[in-house]
């Protein structure tokens, strides 16, 4: 299976690069309105919504497209076409949302080379492919447009360059690209670690080696609720000096950017921590439970957040598949797989330290801790899941788990300090 990784990068230009990539993002901006434009009046006269296919018909009989290469112009259309789709999707649930908008037209906007528009030269060095008629128009005289770029993290070694976008920034230009990986050379000697996922607990690791790891989300919560109820009151100063008129404004904008680059940031710090842990244990293999449908009623419904015993609102706003794709491409660089497995009743349906599922005497006393009257013995919630999570891969469910002397062993304690993770020992 062939693997993908993302790269940012900002291009290094000078005036002419710079003028050139801008007179690009014009010509997106007036193919995207024109795609735009034609997708309202469909949608107007017959409440059909076309697609980004559709649209390529749209685009292309527009004059500006001969301006492009054809990967190049056909982007914009596909963009307007996924804007309406996800509107239509939107609207089945509240009908006052408002159809996507046109952009401003002194703008750019993004812009696409597919592997057949650009050639690499090396690593940092691209040239990208030129039209006849955008260099007679601005009476270029070389064939090929070279962008030096800087990355914003180290490129990998025998990663390809597959597909470059091209996004307009304030004063300068930068590319995100898409790069191919080779298939990573699995690990056959090391031991399996299990990880039981959550929100105040986002890793609780236990592996073969009987060590216990507690990853604490104290930090990133405070993080999570100082921001929301920081956009809160200002998005409600706002309101109160426009009278109603707008709920939005630049500075506020500001400030949800850095939020979420900190937050971001907390996240990347975390799975980039618990993988460094694993390759130093010399770990082959992690599993953690399939997070298919875990915010989803039996019959495929939503959960009702709000209702009693449920989830509370905020684990909705805590990115678990963010967190499983962050490990997975982390722990493959390193050829340590990841593993999903079916996580039903590894947390409190059974005692990880003498195999006791009679519910009658496991039960948990409060959120963290799980007490069993069978053996006695209390440990963390979230240690115990993790615990059942690694028996149940190992098929030892009927025995006793990996670690269970009866004597817990005292877990390493990683919290976050807004900074990065630093690691005690749990007394």
């Amino acid at each position: 299976m062939t693997r993908y990784e993302c790269r940012t990068g900002r291009i290094c230009m000078d005036m002419t690069t710079f003028w050139m990539l801008s007179k690009m993002g014009w010509l997106a901006t007036k193919l995207y309105n024109t795609a735009m434009w034609n997708s309202r009046k469909v949608w107007e006269d017959s409440g059909k919504i076309p697609t980004g296919y559709d649209l390529q018909k749209v685009v292309l009989a527009s004059p500006h497209h001969a301006m492009l290469a054809a990967h190049t112009y056909q982007h914009p259309a596909h963009q307007v076409g996924n804007a309406f789709k996800s509107w239509f999707k939107l609207r089945k649930n509240d009908t006052t949302t408002h159809p996507p908008g046109f952009r401003k037209k002194e703008k750019p906007s993004s812009f696409l080379f597919t592997r057949y528009g650009f050639k690499i030269i090396d690593q940092n060095t691209l040239s990208l492919t030129l039209t006849k008629p955008f260099k007679e128009q601005i009476n270029y005289p070389h064939k090929r447009l070279t962008i030096k770029l800087r990355w914003s993290t180290p490129f990998p070694k025998e990663g390809v360059i597959q597909q470059i976008e091209v996004i307009p920034r304030k004063g300068y230009f930068e590319v995100h690209a898409k790069i191919m990986l080779p298939q990573p050379r699995w690990k056959t000697k090391g031991i399996v670690v299990a990880v039981d996922l959550g929100q105040k607990v986002p890793i609780a690791a236990v592996g073969e080696d009987q060590r216990l790891d507690l990853y604490k989300g104290g930090g990133i919560q405070s993080l999570k609720r100082y921001a929301n109820k920081t956009k809160k009151r200002v998005a409600k100063e706002v309101m109160a000096r426009t009278k109603g008129g707008k709920k939005w404004s630049k500075p506020l904008n500001r400030m949800s950017k850095k939020f979420n680059n900190q937050f971001k940031h907390s996240l990347h710090s975390l799975t980039t921590h618990f993988t460094r842990e694993c390759v130093k244990r010399k770990t082959k293999e992690v599993v953690i439970g399939d997070l298919k449908n875990i915010k989803k009623e039996k019959d495929g419904t939503g959960k009702r957040w709000k209702k009693k015993g449920k989830a509370q609102q905020n684990w909705q706003q805590f990115p678990l598949r963010t967190l499983v794709a962050q490990l997975g491409y982390k722990l493959a660089r390193h050829g340590i797989r990841l593993t999903e497995q079916d996580e039903r009743g590894t947390s409190k349906g059974r005692c990880s330290i003498c195999g006791c599922k009679d519910r009658k005497h496991i039960h948990r006393l409060h959120r963290g801790m799980f007490h069993c009257d069978n053996c006695k013995n209390t440990q963390h919630a979230d240690i115990n899941g993790a615990k059942n999570q690694l028996a149940r891969y190992l098929h030892q469910e009927t025995k006793v788990s990996a670690g269970s002397s009866g004597c817990l062993a005292q877990p390493l304690v990683h919290r976050w300090d807004n900074h990065n993770w630093s690691t005690i020992v749990a007394t």
